[in-house]
């Protein structure tokens, strides 16, 4: 080998060794893994100023026989447990899922400005209607909720590199 090929090959192995070294930097404390949670209908799950409950979930009549979707009811309660008003309105984004087939929406009976500000030691019930596909009806799904609504557990995982979810079994 002559002595030129010696440099480049010195300068490329140099380069890889710091491109190594930054990639270990940059994902360093990174959460690793995944703490998913999961809760049934009618249990109590804390977020870091409220509770919050499913009551019930429903499917609804399919309309026409050649309809694309039908309507899922879900009725939840929302309590905020805390001294001062919050704002829980994130809780109308919480996504509905069936395997990797995920819903959203905003349809339904809730009051946005009571959730943009929820009195303290107040109770509000929220119905989210979301059009699903007519094969999942009475099927198995799965409400994961908004990270920011509970994001002091989120933090408190992260930390012990997990990434921490909730998600409601329906």
């Amino acid at each position: 080998m002559n002595k030129k090929s010696i440099i480049v090959l010195s300068v490329v192995i140099v380069v890889m060794i710091s491109w190594g070294v930054r990639v270990y930097y940059v994902n360093d404390g990174i959460a690793k893994e995944y703490d998913i949670k999961t809760y049934q209908v009618l249990d109590n799950v804390l977020f870091d100023n409220a509770t919050y409950k499913v009551i019930d979930f429903r499917y609804g009549a399919i309309e026409e026989d050649d309809s694309k979707t039908i309507p899922l009811t879900i009725e939840m309660e929302v309590q905020n447990t805390s001294d001062k008003s919050i704002a829980i309105s994130r809780i109308i984004e919480t996504k509905l899922a069936y395997g990797l087939d995920f819903y959203q929406t905003r349809d339904g009976d809730f009051d946005i400005y009571e959730l943009k500000n929820l009195p303290p030691k107040t109770t509000t019930n929220i119905k989210l209607t979301y059009q699903v596909k007519p094969k999942y009806n009475g099927k198995e799904a799965k409400l994961y909720i908004p990270q920011d609504l509970y994001g002091e557990q989120v933090m408190d995982k992260y930390q012990t590199g997990k990434r921490y979810g909730i998600v409601i079994q329906l």
